[in-house]
């Protein structure tokens, strides 16, 4: 598969039902993952993923952060 077909794929895949607020749990996930391969990367491969895992924890929580923030507004 090329990258625009594991987008594609990562995007339509379904997934089980998991709060909003699971993300850890799938961060967590992602990392167990990288450690069952990490023996076949190269230190570059593993470092790019770890990167990678980085983008996803601070994206997530920041709109963990935004959604929170809407919601205490809404109430008042």
């Amino acid at each position: 598969m090329d990258t625009q077909e594991l987008v594609a794929q990562m995007i339509t895949r379904t997934s089980g039902t998991r709060r909003f607020e699971d993300w850890p749990e799938v961060l967590a996930a992602y990392a167990a993952c990288l450690d069952t391969v990490q023996h076949k990367l190269t230190r570059q491969e593993m470092e790019d993923f770890i990167n990678l895992g980085a983008d996803f924890y601070r994206t997530l929580a920041r709109a963990e952060d935004y959604r929170r923030g809407c919601s205490f507004g809404a109430g008042r």
